[in-house]
């Protein structure tokens, strides 16, 4: 049976798409130590576990973006799927970090490949108000996947080893195959036959990264999740390494903060359909991930950073979040209805340069103390306000300056 494009069950679908990278990112969080141990691979090479799957996930997006605009959208994401599911397993049967790590990266591609052409479809099938309420519907359905993945992944530690969590992600990757497969029409069946001739892909890039306004709101997003990854690949350091956190007081936090995402992207979708106007929302939140990111810098600076103190901040940087995701994806593939897969590969490229960037300066800045976290949360929030400045709003008053 093909599921509505406007049913419910095809939202979460979509959402399921995207939640792939964060569900295989943070399921696998609470197993770096045991895979170190178990491979007897030093902290240095498990960390790429982590590293080497958002290489893939990025490099992917660009490829599979204009294949998907040239053959369409459906069989390339199965196709993105079943590679998914295949690195699954043979993450699960890694002999040593080496192997592990190479098909962390395929495990990677093949995410990356689901995300884009996820985004794809919502631009190929929505357009306006409704495109963007959609984005926060899907943004809220998503954010459970990095509420509930350290949790699951300790979970699963509980009763197995590492490797049965990357068999339960090849499990769920199988499953979204199927339902890809046999409940998913094709949203694009007017295909480019150029798509792909390297003239006119080197022009679509090159609209993708000369449109202003489309190019601005891509950096909000990776900027925004830089800041966002910020706490995501710090979070150990300072929680478990410095605060004393166990595993489970970890994951417990991590869920509340993410709960902040869940929820402004469900008070975004609201907002939208009553009228509200998306760029100041988006301004707004832009402005207030920077606020909160300099108040918890504040914090640590002065000693008072604690998980009493920290976490109210959190859960409101990661709600203003909510807001930037869906409007910034919005504003970075309205534009460009003829060619969404490049767009989407554009804007997914990058994000993942952001979230790359965001864990390799909280691991340099890291000193046994808790201020690498908000510092490298201001660092990206600072710089996603200054694109505001001087990308996104020099554009917005240029699209309205012809109807004042």
């Amino acid at each position: 049976m093909t599921l509505r494009p406007r049913s419910h069950a095809f939202t979460f679908l979509i959402a399921a798409l995207t939640a792939l990278p964060p569900l295989s990112i943070d399921m696998s969080l609470p197993a770096v130590a045991p895979i170190g141990a178990a491979l007897n691979a030093p902290a240095s090479q498990t960390g790429l576990t982590l590293s080497l799957f958002m290489a893939g996930f990025a490099l992917a997006q660009l490829g599979l973006g204009p294949v998907s605009d040239r053959f369409g959208r459906r069989l390339p994401l199965v196709a993105t799927l079943t590679l998914f599911t295949i690195s699954g397993v043979f993450c699960a049967f890694a002999g040593g970090i080496g192997s592990l790590l190479f098909w962390r990266f395929v495990q990677g591609a093949g995410a990356g490949g689901a995300t884009v052409l996820a985004f794809a479809i919502v631009r190929d099938l929505f357009a306006g108000v409704e495109a963007r309420a959609r984005m926060s519907t899907i943004a809220a359905t998503m954010s459970a996947a990095p509420m509930l993945a350290p949790s699951l992944g300790a979970l699963v530690l509980r009763f197995a080893d590492w490797r049965a969590i990357f068999a339960v992600l090849a499990l769920a990757g199988l499953g979204v195959a199927l339902t890809v497969g046999f409940g998913v029409a094709e949203s694009h069946p007017a295909e480019d036959p150029e798509a792909l001739a390297p003239g006119k892909l080197m022009r679509n890039y090159a609209r993708a990264f000369q449109n202003r306004s489309a190019l601005g709101h891509s950096l909000l997003g990776s900027l925004g999740f830089g800041c966002l990854f910020s706490f995501v690949s710090g979070s150990p350091y300072v929680f478990i390494g410095v605060l004393g956190l166990n595993t489970g007081a970890f994951a417990l936090l991590f869920a509340i903060c993410a709960l902040g995402l869940t929820a402004g992207s469900l008070i975004c979708g609201r907002l939208v359909h009553k009228g509200f106007n998306a760029h100041h929302m988006l301004a707004t939140a832009v402005l207030g991930q920077a606020v909160f990111a300099m108040a918890l810098l504040g914090l640590a600076l002065s000693g008072r950073f604690s998980v009493a103190t920290a976490l109210p901040l959190l859960m409101l940087n990661n709600l203003a979040m909510g807001f930037v995701n869906p409007l910034a994806v919005h504003g970075a593939m309205e534009p460009f209805a003829d060619m969404a897969g490049v767009a989407s590969a554009v804007r997914g490229f990058l994000q993942m340069l952001g979230g790359a960037a965001a864990s390799a300066l909280v691991a340099w800045l890291f000193t046994g103390t808790a201020t690498a976290l908000p510092l490298s949360m201001t660092i990206f929030a600072l710089a996603s306000a200054l694109v505001w400045l001087t990308l996104v709003r020099p554009a917005t008053r240029a699209v309205a300056a012809p109807s004042a």
